[in-house]
């Protein structure tokens, strides 16, 4: 996982973008409620709030919406999203009241936070593009392993796509929030972490800048076959998140990645990176360590710059762990 700086000035700058774009179309569609709980629950202060505030506080709206509002408690919500995994066959009388009571509900959610065929959409006039081309987070934040750049010109062509830390389908009303939206690859996104329920009590998040402890290793299965290992505390959060995007297994794709340092370190050692640093003072007596490693290695040294390479973090460590840096 790479983690992003909520204050960043690049991150601040989309953040202050999304709530200028985002606030006044929710607001509206608030505006055109009849009078109801609802309405009276999202106030102009809670819009801004629910589209702004810190992953630690996001789901504390949630929750308030389920006591505020009188026909709804959050026992009951349990219990709809348990029914709603049931084939409607199987469902029972008071089930069938319960599930189409909450459907309905979050129905008028989704459409007051509209993501799907909303904000998702290429033709919305701020949309998914937009955020991802001012984010400007170039691979997966989950993997590190796939490029994720954004093109918008001549138009909308590509962009990462926005997994929802807190799901849509358990937390409507997170749909559009800030630090909600993680840019990542279809794989994270959907073929490994779909909809599964996370919390910042048990899982690492992207915006959530903590003393992590899990680094990526490797040992000699046999002559010239190498396996990974992400080092970590057992039942950590470390742990958790390592599991839930099943890291493990997607990074023992790249075996011969590992190879290549290894081998990097049995012909060249340090001496690699001193003669490569001295062929390229010919043309550039400036050269940065950083850049000397960017070029050996095709990755970026420092963590703040993991985002834009591939495999960043993995190399790193493996360096690390061979001496080579």
């Amino acid at each position: 996982m790479i983690f992003l700086d909520p204050y960043a000035p690049h991150i601040l700058k989309a953040k202050e973008n999304h709530l200028e774009k985002l606030f006044p179309i929710v607001q509206h569609r608030v505006n055109a409620l009849p009078v109801s709980e609802l309405k009276t629950f999202l106030n102009e202060s809670r819009i801004k709030r629910i589209l702004t505030d810190l992953p630690n506080d996001l789901s504390y709206h949630h929750i308030s919406m389920l006591f505020f509002i009188t026909s709804l408690s959050n026992e009951e919500w349990q219990d709809y999203l348990i029914i709603k995994k049931k084939p409607k066959r199987n469902r029972d009388a008071s089930e069938r009241i319960i599930f189409n009571k909450y459907n309905d509900f979050i129905l008028r959610i989704n459409n007051i936070f509209k993501y799907k065929d909303g904000f998702s959409k290429k033709e919305t006039k701020y949309s998914t593009y937009d955020l991802a081309e001012t984010l400007n987070i170039q691979t997966c934040v989950y993997c590190n392993r796939i490029y994720t750049k954004t093109v918008v010109k001549p138009s909308k062509r590509t962009r990462p796509e926005f997994d929802h830390w807190y799901p849509k389908e358990s937390y409507p009303l997170l749909a559009l929030s800030f630090y909600n939206l993680i840019p990542s690859c279809h794989i994270c996104n959907s073929s490994v972490k779909g909809s599964i329920v996370m919390n910042t009590s048990h899982y690492l998040h992207p915006y959530l800048s903590e003393k992590i402890n899990f680094k990526f290793s490797y040992w000699i299965e046999s002559l010239n076959a190498y396996k990974f290992q992400i080092k970590r505390i057992p039942n950590s959060k470390e742990d958790n998140t390592i599991k839930a995007f099943k890291l493990e297994e997607i990074y023992e794709t790249h075996k011969d990645e590992i190879h290549d340092l290894v081998q990097l370190r049995k012909l060249y050692s340090v001496d690699y990176l001193l003669r490569l640093r001295g062929l390229l003072a010919v043309v550039d007596t400036k050269i940065s360590n950083e850049e000397i490693y960017r070029l050996a290695f095709g990755v970026n040294i420092k963590e703040k710059d993991f985002s834009k390479r591939p495999l960043s973090r993995m190399k790193r460590d493996i360096l690390n762990e061979l001496g080579m840096i």
